[in-house]
């Protein structure tokens, strides 16, 4: 039985995410800016995504989770990163 169109979509979409290189392309995901090797970054620890550090202290002293996944994250934690 052959696959639907949108089954080859997902594979095709597969291979793409499998040699996609994160760090050149990845975005804040506070500001949706470029976010660059050389600067200061921290990871969510439950979804991976990158974020600026700065960004993400000021976003959790309002919200308190994180902007992706909406998991709780200590602002303290983030600090000592």
């Amino acid at each position: 039985m052959q696959g639907t169109v949108s089954d080859r979509f997902i594979i095709s979409d597969i291979r793409v995410i499998g040699t996609w290189d994160w760090t050149k392309t990845a975005r804040c995901i506070v500001c949706n800016l470029k976010v660059k090797e050389e600067e200061k970054k921290v990871y969510c620890p439950f979804c991976g995504l990158p974020a600026h550090r700065d960004h993400l202290l000021e976003w959790l002293k309002i919200k308190g989770f994180c902007p992706n996944c909406g998991k709780p994250l200590d602002i303290k934690e983030v600090r000592k990163w």
